[in-house]
């Protein structure tokens, strides 16, 4: 008997918040050094005199701050934010003075910055495996810095909403990403654990596939979506092996990588080898339904 089927994934909430907090923590080092290096590349000397009290004083902020990233990651980063707003602000101000901008240039000068060093930031922190999101907010900000190199400052910030919407969206790709990769990894040793000879895990559109095969010749297909949603494929199986072998998995997913697994949709195979019994098994020759 064989079986195929459906699963929901999640990890146990202290995992996912423990991913959740290193990739904070990775964007607040990778801002905190586009900051260090924002200023270090200020090299015209009548932007330096304007900026120079309002940057001594970002940069013991900046350090302090710092300092805290590895303790308080979320605080931290929204005040690493708040001080490179602070940062770019004060450039752009300094540069109007040198060149006589309008406070609507000023502001839309300063988001500019401030926007683009997020994305540099994350980029970073992500080493540079980044998805089409990020490239979105690429070009919306090119977009806005055109706009604003015109006068358009109302066009500009539009833009910039954009842009700040796709950079939200580039982090909980990210975030998926990282739950996705740590499924695959407590998936792929489960079934080691079991015996299986696994071929992969392959990349497939927005699939991430595991074949495995024991020296019975039993074999097990598993697809994880984008989305946490599992799907299963149990074949040479007889009688209900293959619900054991399902709940052996499910165990060892549970006890040792804190992935738990929704209510199963499962479809039976080969009805014909089933004993009358057998549709009392989970499922058996029907599929069972969501929460």
């Amino acid at each position: 008997m064989s079986m195929t089927g459906e699963r929901a994934l999640q990890l146990e909430r202290a995992r996912m918040e423990a991913l959740r907090l290193e990739q904070v923590r990775g964007e607040g080092r990778a801002l905190l050094a586009v900051c260090e290096a924002t200023i270090a590349g200020v090299q015209d000397a009548s932007v330096q005199q304007y900026a120079a009290t309002e940057l001594r004083s970002l940069v013991g902020a900046l350090r302090e701050t710092g300092a805290r990233v590895q303790e308080t990651p979320d605080t931290a980063l929204r005040e690493l934010q708040e001080l490179q707003q602070q940062l770019t602000t004060t450039l752009a101000a300094a540069q109007a003075r040198a060149q006589a901008w309008s406070e609507a240039q000023i502001e839309s000068q300063a988001r500019i910055e401030a926007i683009a060093g997020r994305i540099e930031a994350l980029t970073a922190s992500q080493k540079n495996q980044t998805g089409p999101e990020v490239e979105e907010a690429r070009r919306l900000i090119q977009d806005a810095r055109t706009h604003a190199d015109r006068g358009a400052t109302a066009d500009a910030r539009q833009r910039l909403a954009q842009a700040e919407r796709a950079l939200d969206e580039a982090r909980a790709a990210s975030l998926d990403g990282k739950v996705r990769k740590e499924v695959v990894r407590g998936l792929l040793a489960t079934l080691k654990d079991l015996g299986f000879v696994v071929v992969g895990p392959s990349l497939s559109a927005d699939l991430v596939i595991l074949d495995g095969q024991l020296p019975s010749g039993r074999r097990a297909r598993f697809e994880v979506k984008i989305d946490g949603q599992l799907s299963f494929d149990l074949d040479g199986y007889e009688g209900r092996t293959c619900a054991q072998d399902m709940e052996k998995v499910e165990t060892a997913m549970r006890d040792r990588f804190g992935v738990t697994m929704g209510p199963p949709q499962v479809v039976w195979k080969n009805p014909d080898r089933l004993s009358q019994g057998a549709l009392n098994l989970p499922g058996g020759n029907r599929t069972r339904g969501g929460r």
